[in-house]
């Protein structure tokens, strides 16, 4: 990956018809940030770049997803650590779910039931999803790049998404299948 200088970053910020202020906002940066860089005043970190071409990208093609933040499922049904296995079940067919986070007392993700969790327990309904779940869950930042996301998805079933910590999402194999044909549909 080339990584664009900041006279190309100015261009395109004035082709899309922006100031460095609107940037700013849509970037999370600062103004005086988009004019250093654009200027070459600094050598920007990689995440700063990143944040500026994200910005500029979605104001170019706003129809087209990005971020996971863009095709993750945001009305995530999750379990208790001491919910019962049967809760579990009845979550996953009443609710057409094959993947449900598990939360601490506090909100925070200890774990993970799947489809295949369950299947691979011996214990009974009764047990609590504790005993079932997994630890070795994925989680992403909401501003992950689909691209990332989609390599991510090659090698696990599901990402978690989170936002400053805290839970808003998750991205199946099957959402991002979706925003493959949507795309292709768009070109």
């Amino acid at each position: 990956m080339e990584i664009p200088t900041g006279g190309f970053l100015r261009q395109w910020r004035k082709s899309l018809g922006l100031t460095q202020a609107a940037l700013a906002e849509r970037s999370g940066l600062t103004q005086s940030v988009i004019a250093k860089v654009e200027t070459e005043v600094v050598d920007p970190r990689v995440s700063t770049v990143r944040k500026i071409v994200s910005a500029l990208n979605r104001i170019q093609r706003p129809d087209q997803a990005h971020t996971v933040e863009d095709i993750m499922v945001s009305e995530v049904t999750a379990l208790q650590q001491t919910d019962s296995v049967q809760s579990a079940v009845d979550k996953m067919v009443l609710g057409g779910i094959s993947h449900l986070p598990v939360l601490s007392e506090s909100g925070s993700v200890v774990g993970l039931v799947s489809e295949a969790s369950l299947l691979k327990s011996d214990g009974g309904r009764v047990t609590s999803v504790e005993e079932v779940m997994r630890v070795d869950f994925s989680m992403v930042d909401a501003n992950v790049s689909i691209g990332e996301a989609r390599r991510l998805l090659g090698e696990e079933e599901v990402l978690l998404v989170s936002s400053r910590g805290v839970l808003v999402g998750l991205v199946a194999r099957i959402d991002m299948v979706k925003a493959l044909r949507n795309e292709s549909k768009s070109h």
